[in-house]
């Protein structure tokens, strides 16, 4: 009798006795196989997502911190407010932009806005509160938190 490369279930010839043990133990393979992929199926796509608003501070000058705390650290997060949008990677510090649309001359500005995490929570530093999300004004918040880790 042959056998399958993957996964040694039986592969029988003309000449080969088939026996119940042998359809038993491809049965019991496939089924731990199968098992093992539905529980790593159940990981993928799961993902739970926060909203919150906030009020910005207005004040200005160096040093200043907009701290932004969550109840996990998100995948991913977006905040809006004050004519600007923030795009942040929560895994990683390496990349932030802040966009902001002018509507006088209807320009697009990209600028790095500073990042840091304390734990689970963002920490946006930059002396002009605009580039900060902390200007005077409500600012959306929507988060995007990995549930299967």
């Amino acid at each position: 009798m042959e056998f399958t490369e993957k996964y040694h279930l039986s592969q029988w010839e003309k000449q080969d006795r088939i026996m119940m043990e042998d359809f038993n133990g491809d049965n019991q393979k496939i089924e731990a196989v199968l098992a093992r992929h539905d529980g790593e199926l159940k990981k993928l796509g799961n993902c739970r997502v926060e909203t919150f608003s906030y009020v910005g501070s207005g004040v200005k000058g160096n040093g200043q911190k907009r701290r932004i705390a969550f109840d996990a650290r998100p995948v991913w997060m977006v905040i809006i407010g004050g004519g600007n949008i923030l795009w942040a990677n929560g895994v990683t510090e390496t990349q932030l932009f802040l966009g902001k649309y002018v509507g006088v001359n209807y320009e697009l500005t990209l600028t790095n806005t500073d990042l840091t995490w304390e734990g689970n929570t963002a920490v946006l530093s930059s002396s002009d509160p605009a580039t900060r999300m902390d200007a005077s004004g409500t600012y959306g918040v929507i988060a995007l938190f990995a549930e299967d880790r």
